[in-house]
């Protein structure tokens, strides 16, 4: 069986949202976000384990946090494992990665603070790495986007070319571990995963994202996914 893992990265201390509380463990609609991001993986049938890399201090909370979620309903959930998180995003992915059992062969990560990818999204994006190797969801750009230099407009893109990349991405185990131990041998780092594997020159598919699969970075964001969770809910009324 094609054993498919995911990686939640969880570490980061949130500073865009404010206070003592690293965002993924900020309340929404009665529970942390991260076990919102969990309910969403969990969802579907083609994923083996869930390994969260969480920061130093952090593993005591999410293991608690673990439990509660898992509550009443073992049999139906993959297994969740608790990693040490890194300094940088980059780092806990790649402490993850070191993690895996050697039956896994598709690699999906997926960021803590995203919680509202649609199983629909998460098993398109899976179903084009198979075909490919490596998938990532991304939104194409609406607006006019501009390369700039110390605000001052060097360029302009075309928006036609531009996409606005999101998580899930999935990978060939063996493709994406090759991609970070290169990076970390040349100490190298990028924003998102994909970047590590197109420096292998590995083509990277992608399949369209969706609006509300925000990345909750602000207070603000936090209020937008209240309001959208008690939209949903009223609609189900």
């Amino acid at each position: 069986m094609n054993e498919t893992c995911v990686i939640v990265p969880a570490a980061g201390s949130g500073v865009r949202m404010g206070g003592a509380v690293p965002k993924q463990f900020l309340p929404l609609a009665g529970k942390p976000v991260l076990a919102h991001s969990l309910e969403t993986l969990s969802k579907l049938p083609f994923v083996s384990l869930i390994l969260l890399a969480v920061a130093e201090g952090y593993a005591e909370k999410s293991r608690a946090l673990v439990s509660r979620w898992r509550c009443g309903r073992e049999s139906s959930l993959p297994e969740v494992i608790i990693s040490a998180g890194g300094r940088q995003r980059s780092d806990s992915v790649f402490n993850g990665l070191k993690m895996l059992p050697p039956e896994c062969e598709w690699v999906m990560i997926h960021d803590a603070v995203r919680p509202f990818a649609s199983p629909g999204l998460i098993k398109s994006v899976w179903e084009g790495a198979r075909a490919t190797g490596a998938c990532i969801a991304a939104v194409p750009a609406t607006d006019t986007v501009k390369l700039a230099e110390g605000h001052i407009v060097r360029q302009t893109l075309p928006r036609a070319d531009v996409w606005l990349v999101q998580t899930p991405q999935v990978f060939k185990k063996r493709v994406v571990m090759a991609a970070y131990e290169r990076a970390v041998s040349e100490d190298w780092t990028g924003t998102d995963d994909a970047s590590f594997v197109e420096r292998l020159g590995c083509a990277v598919s992608i399949v369209p994202g969706e609006k509300t699969n925000m990345k909750l970075t602000s207070p603000e964001d936090l209020r937008w996914a209240e309001f959208y969770l008690a939209t949903i809910e009223k609609g189900r009324l």
